[in-house]
């Protein structure tokens, strides 16, 4: 069985969103704390934020537990009333599915019933762990990934980094009593936390998650076409 624990996925989706999330703290501690930029002292320190970074994905579900499951795109659009896909490629979609497996010959005579919407929710289950190999579900999972991840993230993000910003501005002041001539790592931390703080304000939202959830969506329901019948 092949294990690869640092795939695309772990390392665009998951672990670079946890890096964004924890960047301010090494940012800060290298502008303060002078010896901490020897290169076996920085080493180390980002070794050990680089290893926390894989708890993060698992205080994100502690913290999520009792949030409202995201809304099913994909399964949506398969419905009736939905626009999304034109009627030409639902109907090849519903065949192509029927044919797959005996658990989805309702696609044959779709109708507005709870059964109906419970097929089309195991149809995509069944998608999700049949496309894996399919580089466009791929990277848009990967797209999709990343932004709920940093969705999740934002409201710790936005602490860190003011906790980041005051650790900074407390430090100048009490070190230099001014901002005016401070060294140029510390002032490299504050411009670098500020803008970090400003994507998670005003670069990371709800809609830039939705719109990457449906073009995920989108890209499942295209690979229906390539999948071989058993």
């Amino acid at each position: 069985m092949k294990l690869e624990l640092l795939d695309a996925y772990n390392i665009r989706a998951r672990l670079s969103a946890s890096i964004i999330l924890l960047a301010p703290i090494a940012i800060t501690l290298f502008s303060i704390f002078e010896e901490a930029l020897s290169f076996a002292t920085s080493s180390v320190i980002l070794l050990v934020m680089l290893a926390f970074t894989n708890y993060v994905p698992i205080l994100q579900r502690r913290i999520n537990s009792n949030i409202k499951p995201p809304i099913n795109y994909a399964a949506e659009m398969l419905s009736l009333q939905d626009p999304t896909i034109d009627e030409l490629s639902k109907k090849r979609y519903f065949k192509k599915l029927a044919s797959l497996d005996d658990t989805f010959k309702p696609f044959l005579s779709p109708d507005d019933s709870d059964a109906f919407r419970q097929c089309r929710e195991s149809a995509i289950l069944y998608l999700r762990n049949n496309t894996r190999e399919n580089r466009l579900v791929q990277e848009e999972n990967i797209n999709y990934g990343f932004c709920r991840n940093l969705l999740a993230n934002k409201t710790a993000g936005i602490i860190i980094c003011l906790t980041c910003l005051f650790s900074s501005l407390f430090y100048s002041f009490c070190k230099y009593c001014t901002l005016l001539n401070i060294p140029t790592q510390l002032f490299f931390a504050f411009i670098s936390n500020l803008l970090i703080l400003f994507s998670w304000v005003f670069g990371i939202n709800e809609k830039v998650s939705v719109l990457a959830a449906k073009r995920y969506s989108e890209a499942l329901l295209m690979a229906i076409d390539t999948i071989e019948e058993k």
